[in-house]
Parts: structure tokens; C-alpha cells; sequence
């Protein structure tokens, strides 16, 4: 009696756990991926000075004022090109991925913090205040959170804690997207509405609709992921200045000096591609370290120097081959 009472104990387990979110896979973005900011039908607008990472594109209308003062580290492609044929029905695919989730409030924030799962406001939502997203270490920790209506953020931060990742966390907004200056919004954007980014709020992930117009002013969009609150783009995060990489431009090899060597304890180089993906992960063991990089293609590359996790230096380096 009692292996079949904890048998079913075992069941009833898995159940509310699968029901809550457990083993829920991420919505497939496709093509769609290489995009910061991507809409299948509308105007895509930028009247300040944006600083993009990532590709832009609409698939019915070119681009307008990108990147003026700004800067674009990705293709603004025009309208007819054929490379937007498989975003625009890739959008409309991830949008349609979203399902179930947990009950919300519509009131999200207010120094509230979540936990990896599936979440569903029902309706219409804002967001003000703190919202923090707690990966409990795990750092393939998948964050859904599906607002149910249009979704208006107020000067407002999502913070990332505890391994969570940027490019593991997922909203699908089923109307229009407000996101308000002096915010700092982390993840991937699938709505069903317009999008409208705001003075100098920041979002760390994608700005994609199935059908909406798109508005930026001097914002950053950096689809390069940001893990447990460290970026691993362009930004300094802690610009220490603690070692130099010469050459920059770079073609067939890179030099990492550390220019103090007592305070180097499990130094490593991680080097990534402008999509976010990682190409080099080196120990950085002595003063002077060279690697060889012909087997990089030409573009644009971002760094981070790390000490036992810690970031003490990124930056930027631009490949010329």
C-alpha cells in the first residue's frame, strides 16, 4: 500500500509540474533570430540615435532613419528583399508556439520575482517597477510569459538573477508594446500589435511583430544575451581596463596582455560573433597570449575578459580578413 501511495504521490508531482511549465520548450524564432528588430507588416522608424545590434527589417515596407547618428551592427535590408520572405512566416510561427501558463496578475512588478515557467496575464497588462526573473542556477532556465492584450512598461527594470539568461526568456504580448524611457527590459518580444520603444529605454533581446509598425528612438536593442545580469555585447561592464587585445582591426591573430599579472587569478577570454554566439572560450594563463584567428570570418566580434565568473572587461574587435 505504501509503494502505491507513493507512487501516486510521484504522479500527481510530475503532473502539476508539467502543468506549471516543466519541461516546456522555447518558441522557435527561425530566421527571425538574426533580427533585433523585425515586423511582417508595418513602418519600422527611428527618429533619434539607436544603437542596434542585430538585423532590421520589415517585410513590406524599408526601414526609415536607420541608423542616422546611431549605429547598426547588422544589414538593414529594404523592402523586396527576399531574405524577409521566411521571417515574415517565421514570426507568425513563434507567435503561434505560445501556450498554457500560470495565472499572473495584470499588475506585474513592484519588486516581484519569478521563477522558470510558463506565466499568462489573461488581459491587457503593465509593468512597473522592479520585476526580477530568478534562473535558481540553472542557465538554461526558460522564462514564458504571455500577456494577454497590450503590454505598457513604465520606467521600469527586468532584472536577470541566478544564471538566467536573456535569450531564454520569452514574451508574447497579443497587442501593442509600449516600452517607456529610462527602462531596461530583458528578452524576446513576440507581439500581435505595434511596438513602441521610447526615448533611451533599453531592451536586451528582439523586437519582433506579426503585424505593427515599429517606432525606435535613441534606444538600444542588443540581441546578444545577457546572463545573470552581465552582458556579453558591446557595453562594458566593468571597462577595468585590466588587460589590452591588440590588434584591433585583427586578421590572423589576436594578442591578450595582462597588464598586471599578480591580479590574474582564472582569467579567460570569451569571444562571440554578433548573433551572440560563442567562438572562443580561452584560459588566459600568462602576460602575453596570442591566438590564432584566420578561422574567423570578417565582421564584428565582442569580447569579455572574466575572473571566476566575474566580468572585469568587454569590448568590441573587428575582424578584416
Amino acid at each position: 500500500m505504501r509503494t502505491n501511495l507513493s507512487i501516486s504521490f510521484a504522479a500527481v508531482l510530475l503532473f502539476l509540474m508539467t502543468a506549471s511549465g516543466y519541461g516546456q520548450t522555447a518558441p522557435a524564432l527561425g530566421t527571425t533570430s538574426t533580427f533585433a528588430l523585425f515586423t511582417a507588416a508595418g513602418t519600422l522608424t527611428a527618429t533619434g540615435s539607436p544603437n542596434i545590434t542585430g538585423n532590421v527589417g520589415s517585410y513590406n515596407s524599408t526601414p526609415t532613419g536607420f541608423p542616422g547618428s546611431g549605429t547598426v551592427t547588422g544589414t538593414v535590408f529594404t523592402v523586396g528583399n527576399s531574405a524577409l520572405t521566411q521571417p515574415a512566416s517565421d514570426v507568425a510561427t513563434a507567435y503561434g508556439d505560445f501556450t498554457g501558463g500560470t495565472v499572473l496578475g495584470v499588475g506585474l512588478g513592484n519588486g516581484q520575482t519569478l521563477t522558470p515557467g510558463v506565466y499568462n496575464t489573461g488581459a491587457a497588462s503593465t509593468l512597473n517597477g522592479d520585476l526580477t526573473l530568478n534562473g535558481q542556477g540553472d542557465p538554461n532556465a526558460l522564462f514564458i510569459i504571455r500577456i494577454g492584450g497590450a503590454f505598457a512598461v513604465s520606467a521600469s527594470t527586468v532584472t536577470l538573477i541566478n544564471s538566467a539568461s536573456s535569450a531564454n526568456v520569452y514574451w508574447q504580448i497579443g497587442g501593442e508594446f509600449d516600452l517607456a524611457d529610462g527602462s531596461v527590459f530583458m528578452g524576446n518580444v513576440v507581439a500581435d500589435g505595434a511596438i513602441h520603444l521610447y526615448g533611451t529605454s533599453v531592451l536586451h533581446g528582439r523586437a519582433l511583430s506579426t503585424a505593427g509598425a515599429i517606432s525606435v528612438v535613441s534606444n538600444t536593442v542588443n540581441i546578444n544575451s545577457v546572463v545573470g545580469g552581465f552582458a556579453t555585447g558591446i557595453s562594458s561592464v566593468d571597462a577595468a581596463n585590466a588587460v589590452t587585445v591588440t590588434p584591433n582591426p585583427f586578421s590572423t591573430y589576436i594578442a591578450i596582455n595582462i597588464k598586471d599579472i599578480s591580479k590574474a587569478h582564472n582569467y579567460r577570454l570569451l569571444l562571440f560573433n554578433v548573433i551572440g554566439t560563442e567562438v572562443m572560450n580561452s584560459i588566459l594563463n600568462q602576460q602575453l597570449t596570442t591566438f590564432h584567428t584566420s578561422n574567423l570570418h570578417e565582421g564584428i566580434y565582442l569580447y569579455k575578459v572574466v575572473d571566476n565568473n566575474r566580468v572585469i572587461q568587454s569590448g568590441k574587435l573587428i575582424s578584416k580578413q
